[in-house]
């Protein structure tokens, strides 16, 4: 049971303090970055209005990465249980992908918004970051 109160609370409070950083920075989505690049702050800088990413955008802020948030707090939280090299598979929508540890799936997962157009490194980095965190501060108290 402790470990799905742990699991639990860090994902909530991660999800908590993400949408307020959300909301307190306001960093554009590269959509948005790219498609109107030439009209903010830099002139060097050349927009393409046509730029589509390959999934649809969230309507929210882009930092930091919830993908990227999450999945850390996730993989934190379960290492900490079952250790960093605990090997899992994930059956999702038909495929089947087996990784080596907790961090290696967290890893993927905010990969697949970079890769998606959704995100920049720099939002999943602080994301990561963020989920270690809280997970850590959770792990301490609980």
């Amino acid at each position: 049971m402790k470990v799905f109160a742990r699991l639990d609370l860090s994902l909530a409070d991660t999800a908590i303090a993400m949408y307020d950083a959300k909301y307190a920075y306001h960093v554009w989505r590269p959509v948005t970055a790219i498609r109107l690049g030439d009209t903010h702050y830099n002139p060097g800088i050349v927009g393409d209005p046509d730029w589509t990413p390959l999934l649809p955008t969230a309507p929210d802020p882009s930092y930091p990465g919830a993908h990227g948030a999450l999945s850390q707090a996730a993989a934190t939280t379960l290492a900490g249980f079952y250790g960093a090299q605990h090997q899992l598979t994930v059956t999702s929508k038909g495929v089947t992908r087996t990784f080596a540890g907790f961090q290696d799936a967290a890893t993927e997962a905010w990969l697949s918004r970079i890769w998606s157009g959704q995100h920049t490194s720099i939002d999943n980095q602080f994301g990561q970051q963020l989920g270690t965190q809280v997970a850590e501060f959770v792990a301490h108290r609980l």
